[in-house]
Protein backbone atom coordinates (compact mmCIF):
# COMPACT_ATOMS: atom_id res chain seq x y z
CA UNK A 1 0.00 0.00 0.00
CA UNK A 2 1.22 3.51 -0.74
CA UNK A 3 1.34 6.00 1.73
CA UNK A 4 0.15 9.55 0.80
CA UNK A 5 2.12 12.86 1.82
CA UNK A 6 0.04 16.19 1.80
CA UNK A 7 1.96 18.51 -0.84
CA UNK A 8 4.82 20.25 0.23
CA UNK A 9 4.05 23.49 -1.53
CA UNK A 10 -0.12 23.36 -1.74
CA UNK A 11 -0.88 26.38 -4.86
CA UNK A 12 -4.03 28.03 -4.55
CA UNK A 13 -5.40 28.05 -7.58
CA UNK A 14 -5.82 25.22 -10.75
CA UNK A 15 -5.16 26.24 -14.09
CA UNK A 16 -5.70 23.88 -17.28
CA UNK A 17 -6.52 24.70 -21.14
CA UNK A 18 -9.44 23.13 -22.87
CA UNK A 19 -11.33 24.19 -26.01
CA UNK A 20 -8.84 26.85 -26.07
CA UNK A 21 -10.08 28.28 -23.06
CA UNK A 22 -7.63 28.76 -19.90
CA UNK A 23 -9.65 27.87 -16.78
CA UNK A 24 -8.49 29.14 -13.77
CA UNK A 25 -10.25 27.93 -10.10
CA UNK A 26 -9.20 29.86 -6.86
CA UNK A 27 -9.68 28.32 -3.91
CA UNK A 28 -11.68 29.02 -1.33
CA UNK A 29 -10.40 31.57 1.79
CA UNK A 30 -6.92 32.01 -0.24
CA UNK A 31 -5.25 34.73 -0.13
CA UNK A 32 -3.14 35.32 -3.74
CA UNK A 33 0.45 36.73 -3.10
CA UNK A 34 2.62 38.06 -5.54
CA UNK A 35 4.56 34.76 -5.74
CA UNK A 36 0.92 33.15 -6.61
CA UNK A 37 0.74 35.36 -9.72
CA UNK A 38 4.33 35.48 -10.78
CA UNK A 39 3.90 32.08 -10.92
CA UNK A 40 0.35 31.99 -12.60
CA UNK A 41 1.41 34.67 -15.29
CA UNK A 42 3.95 31.88 -15.85
CA UNK A 43 1.94 29.16 -16.31
CA UNK A 44 -0.70 31.03 -18.48
CA UNK A 45 2.25 32.08 -21.15
CA UNK A 46 3.26 28.40 -21.09
CA UNK A 47 -0.39 27.46 -21.69
CA UNK A 48 -0.91 29.95 -24.32
CA UNK A 49 2.16 31.53 -26.15
CA UNK A 50 0.02 33.49 -28.37
CA UNK A 51 -1.52 35.50 -26.20
CA UNK A 52 -5.03 34.95 -27.12
CA UNK A 53 -6.69 32.32 -25.52
CA UNK A 54 -9.40 33.95 -22.91
CA UNK A 55 -9.25 33.02 -19.26
CA UNK A 56 -12.07 32.11 -17.47
CA UNK A 57 -11.33 32.87 -13.66
CA UNK A 58 -13.60 31.45 -10.90
CA UNK A 59 -13.18 32.39 -7.29
CA UNK A 60 -14.64 30.43 -4.26
CA UNK A 61 -15.78 32.25 -1.31
CA UNK A 62 -13.25 34.49 1.12
CA UNK A 63 -10.63 34.94 -1.91
CA UNK A 64 -8.38 37.91 -1.45
CA UNK A 65 -5.97 39.29 -3.70
CA UNK A 66 -2.23 40.96 -2.43
CA UNK A 67 -2.13 44.76 -4.02
CA UNK A 68 1.44 43.41 -5.32
CA UNK A 69 -0.10 40.51 -7.00
CA UNK A 70 -2.85 43.06 -8.69
CA UNK A 71 -0.16 45.19 -9.28
CA UNK A 72 2.23 42.80 -11.19
CA UNK A 73 -0.62 41.64 -12.89
CA UNK A 74 -0.72 45.25 -14.77
CA UNK A 75 2.32 45.85 -15.60
CA UNK A 76 2.80 42.60 -16.96
CA UNK A 77 -0.43 42.19 -18.78
CA UNK A 78 -0.70 45.28 -20.12
CA UNK A 79 -2.79 45.93 -23.31
CA UNK A 80 -1.38 42.43 -24.77
CA UNK A 81 -3.27 40.36 -22.03
CA UNK A 82 -5.65 37.90 -21.94
CA UNK A 83 -9.25 38.67 -22.18
CA UNK A 84 -10.57 37.48 -18.69
CA UNK A 85 -13.61 36.76 -17.21
CA UNK A 86 -13.80 37.24 -13.63
CA UNK A 87 -16.74 34.67 -12.39
CA UNK A 88 -17.74 34.16 -8.53
CA UNK A 89 -21.35 33.61 -6.67
CA UNK A 90 -19.26 35.50 -3.76
CA UNK A 91 -20.26 38.84 -3.66
CA UNK A 92 -17.06 40.25 -1.16
CA UNK A 93 -15.06 38.70 -4.32
CA UNK A 94 -17.21 39.94 -7.11
CA UNK A 95 -16.79 43.17 -5.55
CA UNK A 96 -12.95 43.03 -5.36
CA UNK A 97 -13.14 42.32 -9.44
CA UNK A 98 -15.59 45.38 -9.75
CA UNK A 99 -13.33 47.61 -7.88
CA UNK A 100 -9.88 46.04 -9.52
CA UNK A 101 -12.04 46.86 -13.01
CA UNK A 102 -13.05 50.66 -12.26
CA UNK A 103 -10.06 52.13 -10.50
CA UNK A 104 -7.12 50.18 -11.58
CA UNK A 105 -9.07 49.83 -15.18
CA UNK A 106 -6.72 47.06 -16.29
CA UNK A 107 -5.60 47.60 -20.22
CA UNK A 108 -6.25 43.77 -21.28
CA UNK A 109 -10.07 42.84 -21.63
CA UNK A 110 -11.90 42.47 -17.65
CA UNK A 111 -15.59 41.98 -17.05
CA UNK A 112 -16.71 40.80 -13.77
CA UNK A 113 -19.66 38.20 -13.51
CA UNK A 114 -22.20 37.04 -11.15
CA UNK A 115 -23.52 33.96 -13.77
CA UNK A 116 -21.16 31.03 -15.16
CA UNK A 117 -23.60 31.49 -18.39
CA UNK A 118 -23.04 34.44 -18.74
CA UNK A 119 -19.00 34.68 -18.43
CA UNK A 120 -18.78 31.48 -20.63
CA UNK A 121 -21.00 33.54 -23.59
CA UNK A 122 -18.44 36.41 -23.12
CA UNK A 123 -15.51 34.22 -23.45
CA UNK A 124 -16.67 32.49 -26.53
CA UNK A 125 -17.07 35.79 -28.03
CA UNK A 126 -13.60 37.03 -27.29
CA UNK A 127 -12.59 33.27 -28.47
CA UNK A 128 -14.53 34.01 -31.66
CA UNK A 129 -12.86 37.69 -32.21
CA UNK A 130 -9.29 36.16 -31.78
CA UNK A 131 -10.25 33.43 -34.40
CA UNK A 132 -11.64 36.41 -37.09
CA UNK A 133 -8.44 38.58 -36.19
CA UNK A 134 -6.40 35.46 -37.02
CA UNK A 135 -7.90 34.58 -40.64
CA UNK A 136 -8.01 37.91 -41.69
CA UNK A 137 -4.17 38.51 -40.96
CA UNK A 138 -4.32 42.34 -40.24
CA UNK A 139 -3.48 42.07 -36.54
Amino acid sequence: MLQWDKPVFEPPFELWRSEGVLHLTITAGRRLELAHMKELIRLVAALDGSGRAPVLMECRENVQFAEEARALLLRACGAQGHPVAFFTLDLDCRLQGEVFKRVQRPAFPFRVFAWRDEACRWVRERQQAAGLLQQDGSC
